[in-house]
């Protein structure tokens, strides 16, 4: 289903959502849908019906299965509807082992972070504080160092990383606020691309 100006509208929507997630901790709703609907769009100028019909395929096969897994609480909204707009470009197959292998990347990451914070070296510990979201309120809605509200979308980018990330609950605000590892989930798409680029060129 891939053609390269198909390819290359993948790449650029991964290459925004791994500079939104890594600065802001979200993927934005503008970026996900407007390439979800290009992807529509595109691929009914060049087949029609059909080609409709294999988008939207492709968007329910990157959207459906990561939606179990956001209600499981392993990923982020944003996540989510990521998979759905690049399963627009790429299709059903392709999308389908992209998700397999971010989890597989995502899992072994985790497992390097984890393994990192038992390292004395302070430069690594820093750089994983960095990479990782410490903080997330029980009711879904946090507030970051400026006092704002930053509600579910701020964590979309985020997944949890395993069982063995620790939990330690504190108050804050009058709020309750959990501890957790988290990560960018896009840290694990960018390694899972390279695993499937063979299905992708």
């Amino acid at each position: 289903m891939s053609t390269s100006f198909a390819l290359a509208a993948f790449l650029l929507l991964l290459l925004a959502a791994f500079i939104t997630d890594m600065k802001w901790r979200r993927i934005p709703n503008w970026l996900t849908f407007t390439f979800f609907v290009a992807g529509l769009l595109y691929h009914v100028s060049i087949n029609g019906v059909a080609g409709l019909a294999a988008a939207s395929w492709g968007a329910t096969a990157g959207f459906l299965p990561l939606l179990l897994l956001y209600a499981l609480g392993g990923i982020g909204a944003g996540d989510v509807k990521l998979f759905g707009a690049a399963g627009a470009w790429i299709g059903v197959g392709t999308v389908l082992q992209l998700m397999m292998a971010s989890i597989v990347c995502a899992g072994i990451i985790g497992l390097l972070l984890l393994a990192g914070r038992m390292l004395p070296s302070v430069a690594i510990k820093k750089a994983i504080r960095y990479l990782t979201e410490s903080d997330a309120v029980e009711s879904g809605v946090g507030v970051d160092d400026s006092g704002t509200d930053s509600g579910v979308a701020e964590k979309a980018g985020a997944v949890r990383i395993g069982e063995s990330a620790i939990a330690l609950s504190h108050e804050k605000s009058s709020r309750k606020v959990r501890s957790r590892l988290r990560m960018p989930f896009m840290l694990a798409v960018l390694p899972a691309v390279a695993l499937v680029w063979p299905s992708l060129a």
